[in-house]
């Protein structure tokens, strides 16, 4: 997978730099790893990630900071906050008071990003995966690493109507399968994959309403198989499109323990091709996802983050795309075509 073999690069790099600094280099193979090693300027500051929940993704997100921190000799604390925005706010402060120089947060709640910053105070934020929705608070000292939410809907549209035209269908029943409603991305992801699929001529049926799983597996999983108590018809079901893989993981348990082998007739779509993800789409459970690269956000952050503080250019050591204060991380597409680079 290449966010595995990317961390380890970060990994090898930060061992190589404490056990001698003479230690040689065979030059990195990937952006990722190039942005890690960018900065050769000493920071001896202090730098606070704060996490909105270590589900699997900010898991991966969290370790691929913490890498590549280690790799540019930074020390980089992180605490979870259980999805809860007040809890964000009081551990911002705490991180404040204890001398942080400069602030990674994954906003629970993206419309509050200006509690954030108040919070804050004079330190700088850089806000990671979820862009506040009044981007108006964007400026030199609060900016966002991240990637465009809307772009992976299309993607997963665009894959599943590659397939579905493979399949000669032209019209399907979907079930959507939502993050928390409100969130910027959930709305974004969601409208993106119906846009892209009319636009591909598939006519998408609800065949209930969206639910809303609130990026979690096991909620997704005892949603699903409420439906299906409830009457849901799977054998009418020809998609599942879930905001994430882990909610895709959790329809696909659900739909296997209804029995009778209707899964294999149903398509299920995810984005942040986790590790999951990946199993589920190599053994045929999942047609597709979006990979999200959880080591470009976290090098990419940190690199920032280091640069706020020390009042170096924001975009300095990055080579990813900056505009209007945001850096942009691209999304990728992922089927069974090209899952072996991503494993």
């Amino acid at each position: 997978m290449k966010m595995k073999k990317t961390l380890a690069m970060l990994l090898a790099g930060a061992m190589c730099a404490g056990m001698m600094a003479g230690c040689g280099s065979t030059g990195s193979t990937t952006k990722d790893a190039d942005d890690a090693a960018a900065s050769n300027k000493s920071f001896n500051g202090k730098i606070s990630f704060i996490i909105s929940n270590k589900d699997e993704f900010q898991s991966d997100l969290d370790q691929s900071a913490k890498a590549a921190a280690e790799a540019k000799g930074v020390k980089l604390s992180s605490v979870d906050c259980a999805a809860d925005q007040d809890k964000e706010n009081e551990a911002i402060q705490a991180a404040v008071e204890n001398g942080a120089d400069a602030l990674m947060v994954i906003l629970a709640d993206d419309t509050r990003a200006a509690d954030a910053i108040e919070a804050a105070g004079d330190v700088p934020i850089v806000f990671v995966n979820r862009i506040p929705q009044d981007t108006d608070l964007l400026d030199d000292t609060h900016i966002y690493v991240g990637s465009d939410e809307h772009t992976s809907g299309v993607m997963q549209g665009e894959m599943l109507a590659e397939a579905l035209k493979a399949a000669d269908k032209k019209e399907i029943n979907y079930l959507m399968v939502q993050g928390t409603a409100g969130l910027m991305h959930t709305t974004l992801r969601s409208e993106g994959v119906l846009t892209a699929l009319k636009d591909a001529g598939i006519t998408a049926n609800a065949i209930t309403e969206p639910i809303d799983c609130g990026y979690d597996r096991s909620t997704a999983m005892q949603q699903v198989e409420a439906l299906i108590a409830g009457g849901l018809d799977i054998s009418k079901l020809d998609v599942v499109i879930a905001n994430n893989d882990a909610m895709a993981g959790g329809a696909v348990e659900a739909i296997k323990q209804a029995g009778d082998g209707k899964l294999g007739d149903i398509m299920v779509v995810g984005v942040d091709g986790t590790n999951a993800g990946l199993a589920a789409l190599i053994n045929g459970e999942m047609t597709a996802t979006v990979f999200q690269n959880a080591t470009g956000q976290g090098s990419a952050s940190v690199q920032a983050a280091i640069n706020l503080a020390s009042g170096a250019k924001v975009n300095e050591g990055i080579s990813y795309e900056m505009e209007d204060n945001c850096i942009w991380i691209p999304f990728e597409k992922i089927t069974a075509d090209n899952v072996g680079d991503y494993y």
